[in-house]
């Protein structure tokens, strides 16, 4: 398994991502998009929410994972 992003998660970015949950109908989901810059969570109805930060890793030619985050 490559590990390609990071998402640092403080409990009130959790908190909020829980009250999105609760706010969808039976059996709806929450997508979760990771970019370069960021995590979101999205709602089947299209609303957003920032997440938290996301760092990027260089992957090696033998597909481990860098030591160096690349942000």
């Amino acid at each position: 398994m490559t590990i390609a992003a990071e998402a640092n998660f403080t409990v009130d970015m959790a908190q909020n991502l829980v009250t999105m949950f609760e706010h969808l109908g039976k059996g709806e989901e929450v997508t979760v998009k990771l970019s370069n810059k960021g995590v979101w969570a999205v709602t089947p109805q299209g609303v957003r929410m920032f997440i938290g930060s996301t760092e990027v890793f260089e992957v090696g030619s033998n597909g481990s994972d860098a030591t160096t985050a690349q942000i």
